[in-house]
């Protein structure tokens, strides 16, 4: 597991969308070439995040995309009903000290 501590998390992380873009810039880093396979010969990076600038968009713009695959335990729709609680770790790294600073 990646573990966190509360006070690891930037001041400057002030909300719900700050602290999916903080997280998964994390996992992104920690661990860029760690694939799993989703369906019969599809391998996915478990963690995908990165800024991209889409012209799509009106006006065009900055804009996140991130992608998580994270394995749940084999019972998590019986357990506590807080589906969190129930995602396995992708590894024992530290949060890079970049990310602790406020």
């Amino acid at each position: 597991m990646v573990a966190l501590v509360r006070t690891d998390i930037p001041t400057s992380v002030d909300t719900v969308e700050k602290l999916a873009v903080w997280a998964m810039s994390i996992l992104q880093q920690l661990h860029p070439g760690q694939t799993v396979v989703e369906a019969t010969g599809v391998a996915e990076r478990v963690a995908t995040a990165a800024p991209f600038y889409i012209t799509a968009s009106q006006p065009a713009a900055w804009r996140f995309i991130s992608r998580a695959s994270l394995e749940l335990t084999p019972n998590w729709q019986s357990s506590s009903g807080r589906i969190w609680t129930d995602v396995q770790p992708l590894s024992s790294q530290a949060i890079p000290a970049e990310y602790k600073v406020a």
